[in-house]
């Protein structure tokens, strides 16, 4: 990275943008020394600014950001985008309600899963009503082969904010019942559902998928990135075979595990850095229990390239995002918590860890 002369003063006295960039871009600004009297030459004060070496990176590595797009022989390495002092994202909204349905559920620290703030930050990285990579057009345009109409119906089981269950009902006029493990992100989702006027069509509430006993049957059912985080796969499998219709299929996105991890450390920290505890099979174990369970196995596609260019893509795009927006201190340092989960996601992704699709059809 080179700097113009008069670039210092920027990186010697961050605001939350500039540290934004350098994290971001792998520099560590703790590393500057503090302004030196003006007879300093610019080639001097930029020699002391140096990448931070890829932590568990092979040889040493320089981190990547978004002008080089991460080889899979290279692992990210996690960087502080808030002073290591600030006070951990906290459920005070102001909302009672809200910051009640946050404090139902906490990660292995004792923070909320959840929050009004993560919420926020999470839409700022991919897009409104969303908590993750692939809009909800990409959704619809997975869901599309099933055929969905009027006369369908679409269990969500990754719901979210319902954005991809609202994409559906516009899209293929088709009813969508949504469920999702947060119970804050549900209120929130079903509130979005009324808003738009479509509660009836995409109405979305709160489940544990461990003790998953939805009634009903669907045409579809879709499962984004749940089935790692269940313990309990084999019956969280038999209820998904349950709710199908004779004909009906799964379209299922999940992370499977894939030999073994290039890097240990990269690893335990991925595990260490997700809220609540990760239990991925491998992709032959999912595609067998499916089998098992008298399911006609479609498809088995490996996604994990796309996925990749998601992230950083989508990552790209929050620098363009932040210059109009200035978000929040509790919403900032929700931002900064999505985004050091999501760097530790890709540090394995493509080095012991798969994102894949499966589809599987229910006979008549």
């Amino acid at each position: 990275m080179t700097f113009a002369p008069h670039d210092l003063d920027r990186w010697q006295k961050p605001d939350w943008r500039t540290r934004l960039a350098a994290w971001w871009e792998g520099y560590d600004l703790s590393r500057l020394p503090p302004p030196r009297p003006a007879g300093r030459t610019a080639f001097d004060r930029r020699a002391s600014l140096r990448p931070v070496d890829a932590v568990g990176g092979a040889g040493g590595l320089p981190v990547a950001g978004p002008t080089s797009p991460l080889p899979n022989a290279a692992a990210p390495a996690a960087g502080p985008l808030v002073d290591a002092g600030a006070e951990p994202p906290v459920a005070e909204t102001g909302n009672p309600e809200l910051d009640r349905l946050a404090l139902m559920q906490l990660d292995r620290h004792g923070e909320p899963v959840w929050s009004a703030a993560r919420s926020e930050g999470a839409q700022l990285l991919w897009g409104e009503d969303l908590t993750g990579p692939g809009d909800a057009q990409w959704m619809v345009d997975a869901a599309r082969p099933f055929g969905l109409n009027a006369a369908k119906s679409v269990l969500d089981l990754s719901a979210g904010l319902g954005g991809a269950a609202r994409a559906l009902v516009n899209s293929c006029d088709t009813w969508v019942t949504g469920l999702e493990p947060s119970p804050l992100l549900a209120k929130l989702a079903m509130d979005r559902s009324k808003a738009l006027g479509v509660s009836k069509k995409a109405p979305i509430t709160h489940y544990d998928p461990e003790h998953f006993n939805q009634a009903g049957s669907f045409d579809l059912v879709m499962a984004d990135r749940v089935m790692h985080r269940v313990r309990d796969k084999e019956a969280f499998l038999d209820r998904v075979g349950d709710c199908l219709k004779p004909k009906g299929g799964i379209l299922m996105f999940d992370y499977v595990i894939d030999g073994t991890p290039g890097s240990w450390d990269n690893w335990n920290s991925w595990r260490e850095e997700e809220p609540m505890e990760v239990y991925p099979w491998t992709g032959a174990r999912l595609a067998d229990e499916l089998t098992q369970r008298n399911l006609d196995l479609r498809i088995r596609e490996d996604l994990t390239q796309l996925h990749r260019r998601q992230i950083i893509e989508r990552v790209r795009k929050l620098g363009e995002t932040l210059k109009t927006t200035i978000p929040g201190g509790p919403v900032l340092r929700a931002l900064a918590r999505e985004l050091r989960l999501w760097w530790s996601r890709l540090s394995v992704l493509g080095n012991g860890l798969r994102f894949c699709r499966f589809v599987a059809i229910k006979p008549g």
